[in-house]
């Protein structure tokens, strides 16, 4: 290591490569050895969007930027389209000395607190940058590793003053919520959505818990094994009602799977069983419907599934926005409702963790296959979908 009052010069021994700081930094030894294994690169539908954190832990920072490659991951859907996911699955990695190898492994890893605490962590981190390229989360996390500095990273001292925060709502429909996916569901949807000078607000319907419309500027009603058309469960009238005046208000909302389902029942439109298939619809699927939006122009576009459950007749004032050989009302829109059947923050390994625990096991390995043999067919277009939401969501 050659050191200046101006910058250091790593040289690592593996990749024989040297590696330039330009700020004054104090390096801690033992560390930069392990530069060699923290690249992790994956390619997702032929594009590379990197994910950088950077972590403040006490005196320490230890970051990433495009100048400075560390910590960089390009993943492929089959582990972590989601951003959130991706940094957690990074930090479980270091801080356990592990590697996730295969998706059955990362599987496995879900049903861990640790992990889930990790994600809770990065929920919480401040988003500084957000594009389609790339996603920089602040975040409070001890780790035993970084670079001690007497300076803020040049990414924080660019921050700019923070604007006026716009206010978005998740609501959480899922049951099995406290079971099952408490932190996850949060990761999943947020890591799609959350951008700079935004608060999220997480809301359990399930508790009947729901925001305040005023100020509000959209609204994500997530997927549920519950069906809309049950109206015996306490929580459904209240949620009926929520989402009536904030259709009154025409507040953005976007509803997915069970979320499209009761946006329709409860706004003049109807949700029933889906009689008409031996089972439930699970994994990757090619729809009939394409999607023309920015940069995208997809013929047959790619969603993944899992429902039992459809829209019969859509809501007031919408109109069929994509359809699918067993649902014909697969996705509607209007001026401010969004219904998706599909599960647009859903990935293999999602589809995979339901299944995972699933009591009945002729069942079980009945729709395992089917996912893993839709697996094979076809490319990832999450990155499309989340765009085409995104604009619907936070532009006029």
């Amino acid at each position: 290591m050659i050191k200046n009052s101006k910058f250091y010069i790593i040289y690592d021994l593996k990749t024989k490569k040297k590696i330039l700081f330009t700020y004054n930094i104090q390096i801690h030894k033992t560390y930069y050895f392990r530069f060699n294994y923290l690249n992790i690169t994956i390619k997702m539908m032929n594009q590379q969007k990197q994910v950088t954190l950077i972590i403040k832990s006490g005196e320490y920072f230890t970051y990433n930027s495009q100048e400075l490659d560390f910590y960089k991951i390009n993943y492929h859907p089959e582990f972590d389209p989601n951003d959130f996911f991706a940094a957690a699955r990074l930090l479980y990695q270091l801080s356990y000395q592990t590697k996730i190898l295969t998706l059955e492994q990362y599987v496995e890893i879900l049903y861990k607190s640790e992990f889930k605490e990790l994600l809770k962590v990065i929920i919480k981190g401040d988003v500084i940058k957000s594009t389609k390229d790339e996603k920089i989360i602040l975040i409070e996390f001890s780790l035993n590793s970084g670079f001690k500095s007497q300076i803020i990273p040049f990414l924080l001292q660019r921050k700019e003053e923070a604007l006026p925060k716009k206010r978005f709502a998740l609501l959480i429909t899922e049951p099995q919520y406290y079971d099952k996916y408490v932190n996850i569901m949060e990761a999943l949807h947020l890591g799609i959505y959350k951008q700079e000078n935004e608060d999220w607000e997480i809301h359990l319907a399930i508790e009947k818990q729901f925001p305040k419309l005023e100020g509000l500027e959209g609204i994500v009603i997530t997927g549920s094994t519950s069906s809309a058309y049950d109206v015996w469960e306490d929580w459904k009238e209240p949620l009926f009602n929520f989402l009536k005046e904030a259709d009154k208000l025409q507040i953005k909302m976007l509803g997915i799977c069970f979320g499209h389902q009761i946006l329709a029942h409860c706004l003049g439109g109807e949700a029933r069983k889906m009689t008409h298939v031996p089972r439930m619809q699970v994994g990757r699927l090619t729809l009939l419907s394409g999607l023309e939006f920015a940069e995208y122009h997809i013929k047959n576009l790619n969603v993944y599934q899992i429902h039992g459950d459809y829209v019969f007749e859509l809501p007031k004032n919408s109109e069929p926005l994509m359809s699918a050989q067993h649902c014909q009302n697969y996705a509607f829109k209007s001026s401010h409702l969004l219904g998706l059947q599909f599960h647009p923050e859903f990935n293999p390994l999602i589809l995979l963790y339901f299944f995972w625990d699933f009591e009945d096991q002729q069942l079980k390995e009945v729709y395992l296959k089917q996912c893993y043999d839709s697996f094979k067919q076809g490319e990832d277009q999450q990155l499309a979908i989340w765009a085409y939401i995104i604009n619907f969501l936070k532009n006029s």
